[in-house]
């Protein structure tokens, strides 16, 4: 049975609204999201256009408070930073400039606070091991090989 769409202008302002209080949105994100409530794609396109033009959405700012946030409470690096972005709904030309001021100081910074407090975790188990799940919790963080090597011999 095809889904009904829905075609009310003020009932989609609304569903977007609602998703916007829980958190921000990028525009690939809330067109998704709004397709799969039900709503055609001129409606959708009318919302998103709407909620750009009141400031309510800016992939810009988004992608900003997003590379803030991973880089003080996520340890991500480089990297894995970009996948976050990516999987948010951010454009990839968009990502490249959040993380053209990205450097690998911050990186190695990120990547040994990482690592000095997850080998604590990991001291009762034999060296290689810890060594292994250490390299490996790293490597899934998005942090290049010289930054994992480096912070590999300053822990252990």
């Amino acid at each position: 049975m095809p889904r009904k769409l829905k075609d009310s202008p003020a009932e989609a302002k609304a569903c977007a609204f609602k998703l916007l209080s829980y958190r921000g949105r990028s525009t690939k994100e809330m067109a998704e999201k709004l397709n799969r409530k039900g709503f055609d794609e001129g409606l959708i396109k009318a919302t998103i256009t709407y909620l750009h033009d009141i400031g309510l959405m800016n992939d810009e700012a988004l992608a900003a408070d997003l590379y803030r946030m991973t880089t003080d409470h996520k340890s991500l690096g480089k990297k894995g930073i970009g996948v976050f972005l990516m999987k948010r709904g951010i454009d990839k030309a968009l990502i490249d400039k959040t993380l053209a001021d990205h450097s690998s100081e911050s990186d190695e910074k990120a990547a040994l606070e990482f690592a000095e407090r997850r080998h604590k975790t990991l001291k009762n188990y034999p060296e290689d091991v810890a060594k292994r799940r250490l390299w490996g919790m790293l490597q899934r963080r998005g942090f290049s090989y010289d930054v994992i090597k480096h912070v590999m011999n300053t822990v252990l």
